[in-house]
């Protein structure tokens, strides 16, 4: 992923759960729809640099995005909600989208022919 597409992710999943919260009655400002995006777009760039993806390390990021802008939004609580669902999600997305891309390389290899050097 490009880092444009990362941020177009980012973004895009931000004003999803910014629009499902407002179905339900639940308000997220514009400041919490953006720390939101940072923390998503963060973690993927990590995730994207070969990084490890663990729950420590998606949480420690929660943590420190929130220490630098806990006070920017009056929503905090829908915040630290999605925030929290994101954060424990987002390493069992990455395992599997690995297991995937290692199942599809395997495919491949075997249907492959061998190539003599």
């Amino acid at each position: 992923m490009t880092s444009k597409e990362i941020d177009e992710i980012a973004l895009w999943t931000a004003k999803s759960i910014k629009e499902t919260l407002a179905k339900s009655d639940r308000k997220l400002d514009d400041a919490g729809e953006d720390i939101i995006r940072e923390y998503l777009a963060k973690d993927l760039r990590n995730w994207q640099r070969g990084e490890k993806v663990t729950l420590e390390t998606s949480a420690r990021l929660v943590k420190e995005i929130l220490s630098q802008r806990y006070n920017e939004t009056e929503t905090l609580n829908e915040v630290l909600n999605a925030l929290k669902i994101l954060s424990s999600k987002f390493p069992l997305f990455v395992e599997n989208n690995q297991r995937q891309r290692a199942a599809e390389a395997q495919r491949l290899a075997a249907s492959m022919p061998a190539i003599k050097v």
